[in-house]
């Protein structure tokens, strides 16, 4: 697969489009071409199936997440969970959408060779934000009792119902709907 070429960012963009509006059994190879301007034959030098599109998409996803959590931060590791946590809700992150996110889901679920990589793109993620997390104990911030990964389970099942709701409502705003938001985390982690 060729990654980080314009041609490949181009599929990824259609495929994630494509997915999110028509879901993935209804998308064709032939529509994700068209949408990328580029040949179906030419589709298959970067990808060999929808499968792999989907796998292609969790992973940019995944580096996207991972480097915001990279980023240097000036705050508290309080804030700094908080931060990650309000962004992946609402924002999910390149090439993802709310909609596309649920999709990606629903099929993991049917799809066992999808499954593996998106729980293994999830124990990846759980795993940076627990570094956060132990952080924040070392730092004293948080209660010493936590236990990270149980948290991380937690949050992430917080993300997910709060992305798949943005979905089902794009009314929906977490900041303005969810202002409990930080006393809930502190909570959990304070």
């Amino acid at each position: 697969m060729l990654k980080d070429t314009e041609t490949y960012h181009k599929l990824i963009t259609a495929a994630a489009a494509c997915f999110a509006e028509k879901g993935f059994s209804a998308t064709s190879v032939r529509e994700i071409s068209t949408r990328a301007g580029i040949s179906q034959g030419a589709m298959y030098t970067y990808f060999k199936s929808k499968d792999d599109l989907i796998r292609a998409i969790v992973q940019e996803e995944q580096h996207s997440a991972l480097a915001a959590h990279e980023q240097p931060y000036s705050g508290s590791c309080f804030d700094r969970v908080c931060e990650q946590v309000a962004s992946c809700i609402s924002d999910v992150g390149y090439p993802v959408t709310h909609h596309l996110w649920v999709e990606i889901m629903a099929e993991s679920a049917r799809n066992l060779e999808l499954q593996q990589a998106f729980i293994s793109s999830d124990k990846i993620m759980r795993q940076s934000l627990a570094r956060m997390i132990e952080n924040g104990i070392t730092a004293g911030e948080f209660r010493q009792e936590i236990n990270p990964e149980e948290i991380t389970i937690v949050l992430f099942a917080f993300m997910d119902g709060l992305i798949a709701r943005k979905a089902i409502n794009p009314l929906f705003s977490f900041s303005r709907d969810v202002p409990m938001f930080r006393d809930l985390m502190g909570k959990l982690l304070k």
